[in-house]
């Protein structure tokens, strides 16, 4: 038992000696960063997409869910835009607006109305910008899917 309490005072000294052999002045300082502002890229790619594509008024406000299509998502994968739009969007992100809609969702392809099974049945690589809209025409939901324009058909 004695020979306990000696090795329990030992290494107490032994901390009480490293203790006094670095004093908190020889700790490093530490130095404060700069400020620095942090701006997303998001607002202006989606910005810079609505002034390309958006034409009638109606279609300009930006949405909570727009989507820059013009990034292959899966290189060597076709995929059809609803069914890539539905895995990105949330579950139920219609569901109040289409209780009370009696038409269901409306879809428009560079801001004409067309048919579901027009819509599901077209790639992804055909379109640059989608833009989901809650309450396009209230109450009814709608997807406005931008077909690509300009230097954005070179980048397929």
């Amino acid at each position: 038992m004695t020979r306990v309490i000696f090795m329990l005072g030992l290494c107490l000294l032994t901390f009480a000696a490293m203790a006094q052999e670095h004093p908190s002045d020889t700790v490093r300082k530490t130095r404060k960063l700069k400020e620095v502002t942090v701006k997303a890229r998001w607002q202006d790619r989606h910005l810079a997409l609505n002034k390309q594509y958006v034409v009638k008024d109606e279609f300009k406000p930006i949405e909570h869910y727009t989507f820059d299509l013009r990034d292959p998502i899966n290189p060597g994968r076709e995929y059809f835009v609803l069914d890539f739009l539905n895995k990105e969007l949330p579950r139920g992100w219609g569901s109040n607006s289409l209780l009370s809609c009696s038409g269901g969702i409306q879809y428009f392809i560079d801001e004409v109305e067309v048919s579901y099974w027009y819509v599901a049945n077209r790639p992804l690589s055909d379109f640059a910008y989608a833009k989901v809209f809650q309450d396009l025409h209230p109450p009814c939901p709608a997807i406005v899917l931008y077909t690509r324009k300009g230097q954005d058909i070179k980048r397929r």
